[in-house]
């Protein structure tokens, strides 16, 4: 949530959201991209994701998840700032 918000880019906003409101955004074409993120995965695009016996495709790899990837790994090799207490030098 912190690294997008500092990009200043687009609102972000955090909660919970449901499958059947996945399923609708995914039909509608308003489901962008998905990916996972953490200290070890970094950033993992999410292809699709099998709901009630169906699969919900989405597209990977776009430009948001891009754009993570890059900033988080800047950040871990040191190449960018991160936010405030993310890294130690040691």
């Amino acid at each position: 949530i912190t690294m997008p918000e500092s990009w200043e880019a687009f609102d972000v906003v955090e909660r919970s959201i449901t499958m059947p409101e996945i399923v609708e955004a995914a039909s509608e074409g308003r489901l962008i991209e998905s990916f996972g993120a953490g200290t070890a995965a970094v950033v993992t695009p999410i292809e699709a994701i099998q709901f009630q016996g169906k699969d919900v495709e989405i597209p990977a790899t776009g430009e948001l998840t891009k754009r993570f990837f890059s900033d988080l790994m800047g950040i871990q090799y040191g190449r960018i700032e991160g936010p405030e207490g993310w890294s130690v030098k040691i």
